[in-house]
């Protein structure tokens, strides 16, 4: 039980950590024709040169805002590039490969310039789209795989190969945020604590278990023989 718990323990402290997609939870929103920017973040990066999102919302309370195309001859909506690739000098490529108001679904990717080798690592925002609130309510914004052969969002890694990675979906919603203690970033650190304290116990417990046995002592004043190797016949 003992070797258990501090697998366990070693595993949730000491594994790299993964990277993380979230689009932003957003509360409190209670004015129909509103404007509310929801942006796309990707946290905890090793690298990354590219990535494909394919969102979706209920346009029955959300449709992405009419505007700007975000580049030349792209779709005139309010949908712009987060600042994390202009982190570097480079040029970057961003297609929209479905947007369909009706269903709201959007499918984009933006990557670097084939060719220039460029990518960037840590946390930063990548996307950030512009919402129209049309009815009052919740709509989560989900990220679904965009494509059949893969399972996830495409987050490709500096040698364009899929990285792993968690998704983690968002909302715009009239009602308040929930409790921290209903939180999943809340349950998550919880369950680590627990982990960590269950280890310390555990090893507190083995060790007045099976307490060491005393050094014997020497009593003051005794005599000690000593006995030479030549006697010992």
């Amino acid at each position: 039980m003992l070797v258990v718990v501090l697998i366990l323990a070693a595993y949730f402290y000491l594994r790299p950590s993964q990277a993380v997609l979230s689009v932003d939870k957003i509360y409190n929103v209670n004015q129909l024709g509103s404007n509310v920017t929801v942006n796309v973040t990707l946290t905890k990066v090793s690298t990354c040169s590219g990535w494909e999102l394919n969102l979706t919302w209920d346009p029955y309370y959300l449709n992405v805002t009419m505007g700007q195309p975000p580049y030349v001859g792209g779709p005139p909506v309010e949908v712009r590039e987060g600042p994390f690739f202009k982190t570097i000098n480079a040029s970057t490529i961003m297609i929209f490969n479905e947007l369909d108001f009706n269903r709201g679904v959007m499918i984009v990717a933006d990557f670097f310039t084939p060719g220039t080798n460029k990518f960037v690592n840590g946390t930063g925002v990548i996307l950030a789209i512009n919402f129209t609130v049309v009815r009052l309510g919740t709509s989560t914004i989900e990220l679904n795989p965009p494509s059949l052969n893969v399972t996830q969002s495409v987050v490709a890694d500096q040698g364009n190969k899929v990285l792993d990675h968690v998704d983690v979906n968002g909302l715009v919603t009239n009602e308040g945020p929930p409790p921290q203690w209903a939180s999943a970033d809340f349950a998550t650190t919880l369950i680590y604590g627990e982990v960590g304290v269950l280890g310390v116990a555990s090893v507190v417990i083995y060790v007045y278990a099976n307490p060491r046995p005393p050094k014997a002592e020497k009593k003051r004043g005794e005599f000690e023989p000593v006995i030479d190797p030549e006697d010992q016949t």
